[in-house]
């Protein structure tokens, strides 16, 4: 294997999945690709679309990028795997799909906080992603208290 993609929502939800991703990198001397998408031109809140400004889409693009490369470094430094992080302009499921596609990787890794019952009533962001993309996906449960 050679490249692993990793989504996170760049938050704690998303923390174990990532650790447990790059430990699995790092197990089969795979490289990995640390993703996050957002849309960066709208905001829908219920059923209102807010188009938000420029100025505070690049203010938040560079946070964003700052969080993903300091959970990079902060792997790169654990474990010694090669990151590398994207920030991806979109939904989640498209984005990566479209990411496997370019890139070429065998794994897509993604967490998923809701319980079982949940996502199957739902819907989750890893189902989606497990319907767009054309690899193996690993979904990596949050463990509950």
């Amino acid at each position: 294997m050679r490249t692993l993609i990793i989504a996170t929502d760049l938050g704690q939800t998303s923390q174990n999945a990532v650790s447990y991703g790059v430990g699995l990198a790092r197990d089969l001397g795979a490289e990995v690709l640390l993703v996050h998408a957002w849309r960066p031109a709208e905001i829908t809140v219920i059923d209102t679309t807010v188009i938000v400004p420029g100025s505070f889409q690049a203010e938040h693009t560079e946070n964003l990028q700052r969080d993903l490369d300091r959970i990079a470094e902060e792997q790169r430094r654990a474990t010694g795997v090669t990151i590398t992080t994207r920030l991806l302009d979109g939904e989640l499921s498209e984005a990566i799909a479209e990411l496997v596609t370019e890139t070429g990787a065998e794994m897509v890794v993604v967490g998923t906080s809701l319980p079982r019952m949940l996502t199957r009533l739902l819907g989750s962001s890893a189902s989606a992603v497990i319907r767009a993309v054309r690899c193996p996906v690993l979904v990596v449960h949050e463990p509950h208290a």
